[in-house]
């Protein structure tokens, strides 16, 4: 009895594993309390959140660019803080949740502008820079699954500590840096 009861138990962790691991998204939406709920494909409803308080900033004031991959595998958003030198609330946290698991990003601190989903869903990558821009540009790739760091490009800067124009960029940060290769005249 024993020995069935654990086959039986093993046979169960294996087949919520597989359902782990096949879960798929089709909506996810925040509510008025930053909880996000989450549709999966197959009619099951997931509530996340709301997130936590951050030391020497405060509560969170909201949620925003809520996507979903497009491998349907994982759900993104960004998390605005107060801020003590802006009259708004800046993006400082990216949260992916994927598989049962939510991991937050803060890259170096600075306030995160832009993230999108790369590898059809696999890898998340995101751009940092200071409140009024133009400096401490900093972009981040992870691999969604693990939380992994994959990559960093930091963008550098010339002798007058502004973006240079011709900086090379790794393929997976190009698309986000569009904005910023304009306003640098390039």
């Amino acid at each position: 009895m024993v020995v069935l009861n654990r086959v039986l138990m093993l046979a169960l962790l294996a087949f919520s594993s597989t359902l782990m691991a096949s879960e798929r998204y089709r909506q996810a939406l925040v509510d008025n309390d930053g909880v996000v709920h989450i549709l999966t494909e197959d009619g099951r409803k997931l509530m996340v959140g709301p997130e936590p308080e951050l030391a020497e900033i405060g509560s969170p004031i909201s949620l925003h660019q809520i996507r979903i991959a497009p491998d349907r595998r994982a759900v993104g958003w960004m998390v605005k803080y107060p801020s003590c030198c802006t009259s708004y609330p800046i993006p400082l946290t990216l949260v992916v949740y994927s598989e049962g698991a939510k991991r937050a990003y803060r890259g170096s601190g600075l306030p995160i502008w832009r993230w999108r989903f790369l590898a059809g869903g696999s890898q998340v990558a995101f751009q940092q820079e200071t409140v009024h821009g133009g400096t401490g540009i900093r972009f981040e790739l992870h691999d969604v699954r693990s939380g992994d760091l994959v990559d960093v490009f930091d963008w550098p800067v010339g002798p007058d500590n502004q973006p240079v124009a011709d900086a090379v960029l790794p393929d997976w940060a190009k698309a986000t840096a569009i904005e910023i290769k304009t306003r640098t005249g390039t």
